[in-house]
């Protein structure tokens, strides 16, 4: 059954509060920081982090191998990481045409993929 299982599927958070989530949630789901309103076409910073509310490990053994970043369903950007020399903190500059809300993925060697709050992004004209 697939719902007990980490690697099946994209993991999310069952709270959107850190005080309600538990270790292994705080640990692995990304956390978006972004303008809350852009103009269409114009470049803008989407900062994403994993392990913001509770550090997440970074050994050869248990680190984070990428971070994605979604406009909707729409891919917009990835970067790939390496074990203890790279932290699971990146910055995308990205413009957007169309209001749709943000999603970081990002996926844990040892517990799979998991996905951010949807952040909610208005495109002015």
């Amino acid at each position: 059954m697939c719902e007990d299982d980490i690697f099946c599927g994209v993991n999310k958070a069952k709270s959107e509060n850190p005080e309600e989530m538990s270790d292994l949630e705080k640990k692995h789901t990304p956390v978006i920081d972004a303008p809350a309103k852009v103009k269409k076409g114009e470049a803008f910073e989407v900062r994403v982090e994993v392990g913001k509310h509770m550090k997440h490990p970074n050994e050869n053994a248990h680190f984070i191998e990428w971070i994605e970043l979604f406009s909707g369903d729409t891919f917009l950007a990835r970067v790939d990481l390496v074990a203890r020399l790279s932290v699971p903190k990146v910055t995308f500059v990205v413009a957007l045409d169309h209001s749709h809300a943000l999603i970081a993925k990002e996926r844990c060697n040892l517990h799979g993929q998991w996905q951010s709050l949807p952040f909610a992004i208005e495109v002015e004209e």
